[in-house]
């Protein structure tokens, strides 16, 4: 799908929070870019981050005296992104967006229970239309694996302004961008070929996730950081989108999960390092469901860009 290009400001300063993802180490060493969770003396007497099958992430941007936070996805479960806030003692009101990647159920079923807390406030809740199909699995031996769909009456109340959008949309003073549809353009990023969604009452391949979308932001003097949830557009094609979507070609960071987890995708793990040591990335921090064998080689080719993951981690970029 063709896009015009987008003008995205510079901002001076990113945060990137780790909510909610598959693993946690609380003994992780910090470094000057990722910041551990902060035990203190005694880190067992106070609720501690859990992980669980799901991603979440909280984005701080700073431009100049302006400020925005921005939450990226909700985890699997309403009481887990609940838990893990106040274990990590952030307030939901402080949320001034949410960004749903896609209608996945560990994504998005957290979403009920925050809106639950989040108060009066009308907070802008972006996601593409399809966000709500029903979905399932069908596994080469037939057997199927359902996959909860978020439901538009759970969102359609008064402290939710719904924006469901195909192309890309600007949050918080624009300094956000959220891409939309992402372009595939790659020859090995073909989908998810055994995926299913049900359009019009009757079930049909959806191998494609068109709802699949990252934020994207500007790094004054550095490039693009980009946030993904599944990557199921392909990581090198949500890199090479957000590329074309902004004009901007250097890539700061890229975080979040790159499906490349199981034996459907296993094979095109040596094309996308190959691609992502050509686009050359300073930070790479892979999760949720980028899977053991992909992380390992994407840190053993890119040991300098190389983040390892962890609940409660905070980015400083």
């Amino acid at each position: 799908m063709a896009q015009s290009r987008i003008s995205l400001p510079e901002v001076d300063e990113v945060k990137i929070k780790i909510i909610m993802d598959n693993s946690i180490d609380l003994l992780m060493a910090n470094t000057e870019v990722a910041q551990r969770l902060p035990l203190g003396p005694n880190p067992f007497d106070r609720p501690l981050p859990i992980a669980e099958h799901g991603f979440s992430v909280l984005i701080e941007v700073r431009q100049g005296e302006k400020q925005g936070r921005v939450l990226f996805d909700t985890g699997m479960s309403r009481k887990g992104i609940l838990y893990n806030l106040d274990a990590m003692e952030l307030k939901a009101s402080d949320i001034q967006a949410i960004i749903l990647s896609h209608g996945h159920a560990d994504h998005a079923m957290g979403l009920p229970g925050l809106i639950d807390r989040l108060g009066t406030r009308r907070l802008p809740l972006v996601l593409h239309p399809d966000a709500y199909l029903e979905r399932k699995l069908v596994l080469p031996n037939g057997a199927e694996i359902n996959l909860p769909a978020p439901k538009s009456t759970d969102f359609r109340q008064e402290n939710i302004e719904l924006i469901e959008e195909v192309g890309p949309s600007m949050l918080v003073d624009n300094m956000v961008l959220v891409s939309g549809e992402v372009t595939r353009t790659t020859e090995f990023e073909k989908g998810f070929r055994i995926h299913y969604a049900k359009r019009n009452g009757a079930w049909a391949l959806d191998p494609l996730i068109m709802d699949d979308q990252c934020a994207i932001l500007n790094i004054r003097g550095k490039g693009l950081t980009i946030v993904t949830g599944c990557g199921h557009s392909g990581i090198i094609n949500i890199i090479r989108h957000a590329q074309h979507l902004t004009g901007v070609q250097a890539i700061y960071a890229v975080i979040g999960g790159f499906h490349l987890t199981g034996s459907l995708f296993e094979p095109i793990i040596p094309a996308t390092v190959a691609a992502l040591q050509q686009i050359k990335p300073r930070y790479v921090m892979p999760g949720h469901c980028t899977g053991w064998s992909a992380i390992h080689q994407i840190a053993r080719t890119m040991p300098e860009a190389f983040i390892p993951n962890s609940v409660g981690t905070t980015l400083l970029l």
